[in-house]
């Protein structure tokens, strides 16, 4: 029986990697629905698999490939397609990975859903008997199978490319795809409660470890008014918080007036929309204007600031061609932490960058102590092909970095031990977000995550969405444990 004869074709989409994917990822999703697919989970049987892979570290690749893998091990005669950065740094690659049908790299995701219509139409097997497989527009790319894979060309217009990003990618370009139109407020199944609201992409940096620029293309930004039309949008269809998130976010300069920047965007969203929470991605240390401090004066805007530190060596930030010192860093934080109380600070760290020394990570192991982060990510340096930090004298040997990883992994988990122990006692509001292991769980605006006991009707009621009050008990693993207050209305 064909597709068309049983009824809708079903799709499941995976992403891996930060929240810009994770954007993308709720787009594609729009569009599949709005072109007639209906989405299950990703551990469920579909017709059509989308990865969105990462390749920011070598462990993205890794992590890409696994579930690649899985996804052709469960599912041998579904459709698997294959997009994101991995995607667009190395299609090669990915077209030699058993069972991969259709390789689209960030530049053609905006033609994702076409692409695998007219692959339904073909069909797998025909393709797996040697038949012709090429799309319209396509390159070819022989695959292990020695049959043609096609894929997207990489300058076409798409979510991810440099083209403008003026419009919202979404259900309004759907039109050329199917007649369906969505509800004003509808929600994709299996979605976040958190909308992921891509306001910028690409950077013009040339930071010398990051691979970013070279998959996401130059930095361009949308218009303020189609940023505040998508937030009232989601708020519609009923999320209570958005995550404004971007490749180079505080690089955001709106194409109708690039004077204006991030300040500008939020003071319009905190004007002009009702969303409830406003959350705000990495921020580069050198595009940061203390003045938008200001701003955190709205209690809607989360306390939550996530500012990349790589490390507190200036020799080494030289180095990695990052575009602050040490002190800069500092200044910002603290005046973060002096104009916001309770304000959560997060970060991310590399240890072993080449050239590194016992000194440069002492440097970095104290500022961090000092800076009392929230949370720490931390990163061994991984060399990426092709940029110019792979190719520098003083490589650190692997033992040494995994030894320095190690350290600041042990700190970051005090730190964070510290900076959630500071709330026991306090009231504060939740967003509940979902239920595991027994607990419903969400977010405070400040990054805590807390697992909510005495919850009423926990087993019966889906809490999903909902702002709760809970005064905070005790430290859990990761997160607050906390007894349930009331309901927010």
């Amino acid at each position: 029986m064909s597709l068309s004869e049983r009824g809708p074709a079903t799709f499941a989409i995976a992403t891996l990697g930060c929240k810009v994917n994770q954007a993308d990822s709720e787009a594609i999703s729009e569009q599949m629905h709005a072109a007639g697919f209906i989405q299950q989970d990703f551990n469920e049987p579909a017709d059509v698999y989308i990865v969105n892979t990462c390749t920011v570290t070598h462990l993205g690749d890794r992590s890409s490939r696994a579930l690649i893998h899985q996804v052709q091990r469960r599912q041998p005669n579904a459709l698997l397609v294959v997009t994101g950065c991995y995607a667009e740094a190395n299609p090669q690659a990915v077209a030699a990975l058993p069972g991969v049908d259709l390789v689209v790299g960030n530049s053609g995701k905006t033609s994702l859903v076409e692409a695998i219509r007219q692959r339904l139409r073909e069909g797998k097997r025909a393709a797996e008997q040697g038949a012709s497989t090429v799309v319209p527009g396509y390159r070819q790319q022989g695959r292990g199978s020695g049959r043609a894979l096609p894929m997207l060309p990489l300058d076409s217009y798409h979510i991810g490319s440099d083209s403008p990003l003026e419009a919202e990618p979404l259900p309004e370009n759907a039109d050329s795809l199917s007649s369906l139109t969505l509800p004003d407020n509808w929600r994709p199944p299996f979605s976040r409660t958190r909308a992921q609201i891509k306001v910028q992409d690409g950077c013009d940096n040339r930071c010398t470890y990051c691979i970013v620029p070279y998959v996401r293309g130059g930095s361009r930004s949308r218009s303020i008014a189609s940023v505040v039309e998508q937030v009232r949008r989601k708020t519609r269809a009923g999320y209570k918080e958005v995550v404004l998130t971007g490749v180079h976010l505080g690089d955001y300069h709106p194409p109708e007036n690039p004077r204006q920047d991030l300040g500008d965007l939020l003071a319009a969203l905190l004007r002009e929309t009702s969303i409830a929470r406003i959350r705000v991605s990495s921020l580069e240390p050198e595009d940061f204007r203390l003045e938008w401090l200001e701003l955190w004066e709205n209690p809607r805007l989360c306390r939550h600031l996530h500012l990349p530190l790589q490390s507190g060596s200036d020799t080494i930030l030289r180095r990695m061609g990052r575009r602050y010192t040490t002190e800069r860093y500092r200044t910002i934080a603290m005046t973060a932490r002096r104009l916001i109380p309770d304000i959560a600070i997060s970060t991310d760290i590399i240890t072993g960058f080449p050239g590194e020394s016992e000194e440069d990570f002492e440097q970095t192991y104290a500022l961090a102590a000092e800076l009392r982060f929230a949370r720490c990510h931390v990163f061994r340096f991984s060399p990426r092909q092709g940029t110019p930090a792979a190719r520098m004298a003083s490589q650190v040997k692997e033992e040494v970095k995994k030894t320095r990883s190690e350290r600041m992994l042990a700190l970051a988990a005090e730190l964070s031990r510290q900076f959630r122990q500071r709330f026991l006692g306090q009231t504060v509001q939740v967003l509940l977000e979902q239920r595991k292991q027994g607990y419903w769980e969400g977010l405070t605006d400040t990054y805590v995550r807390v697992e909510v006991e005495q919850l009423p009707e926990a087993e019966t009621r889906n809490w999903q969405n909902t702002f709760v009050t809970v005064r905070l008990e005790q430290l859990s693993e990761d997160g607050v444990r906390g007894i349930f207050v009331e309901e927010v209305a």
